[in-house]
């Protein structure tokens, strides 16, 4: 397969396209999925999984985690307009919005047992496991992504993994794609893998091989994905667990 690796110029220029156009990207996916229950709430019709209620803790996930993406964009934009300067400084506030969302995960996770967030087919202790299962492999990404700040192309990788691990599920999951049954939840929970292929693409023309760091993100979601669709298909008793989680 041809790349551009030794063609520093266009090899940079197609790099800054590629991140600035998946941050963008990953954004609409998040207004598509999210715009029914959160950003556009009562004001278009709601998806087959509604949230039922926004709790000031939603609210605060909601607006950290959009505060977060909309860092992402203007991270890959900076780097495109040649300010890494600011992209550096900026850097170090995306970090502790990025820090911050791990307990707000979790606190979400397991609050949402009161609020009977769950598709039909499983119950709301069961259902932590989804939002749970994500939270450790998003934060291994982040950390790989800041310990690796000054090398580049880890560092891209890393975010832009992170990004992905967040956005697949949830924002993925809230599309009227597939009925909610378990069978549906699997396809579209599935789904979220595709988003790793254009990064898996990239590397392939850029590099002539899939980078370390892309390998370790999708290893992470394929992680984020395998542990709930064992609970569910199994049939194990995660709720027996769930209920001593702190918190619930």
């Amino acid at each position: 397969m041809a790349t551009i690796a030794d063609r520093p110029a266009d090899r940079a220029l197609a790099e800054r396209r590629f991140y600035c156009r998946m941050a963008l990207f990953l954004v609409a996916l998040v207004f598509l999925g999210f715009a029914p229950s959160f950003y556009l709430r009562d004001v278009v019709p709601q998806y087959p999984r509604p949230n039922p209620t926004l709790p000031p803790s939603v609210l605060v996930h909601g607006g950290l985690f959009t505060l977060w993406m909309l860092a992402f964009v203007v991270q890959t934009q900076l780097v495109a307009a040649g300010r890494r300067d600011i992209h550096m400084k900026l850097g170090k506030a995306s970090m502790v919005l990025a820090v911050a969302l791990v307990p707000v995960m979790y606190m979400v996770a397991v609050w949402q047992v009161a609020r009977a967030n769950q598709p039909p087919f499983t119950d709301p202790l069961t259902w932590t496991i989804v939002p749970l299962a994500v939270i450790i492999p998003y934060a291994v990404m982040i950390w790989n992504g800041w310990t690796h700040r000054r090398t580049s192309q880890w560092h891209k990788r890393s975010m832009l993994s992170a990004a992905i691990l967040v956005v697949a599920g949830p924002s993925i999951g809230r599309l009227p794609i597939a009925p909610p049954t378990i069978v549906g939840f699997t396809i579209v929970f599935l789904l979220g893998l595709l988003l790793f292929v254009p990064l898996f693409l990239w590397d392939r023309r850029s590099l002539g091989h899939v980078h370390p760091a892309t390998k370790l993100g999708f290893s992470m979601l394929l992680i984020s994905i395998a542990i709930p669709l064992a609970v569910f298909w199994s049939g194990a008793d995660w709720a027996a667990i769930a209920a001593r989680l702190p918190g619930v």
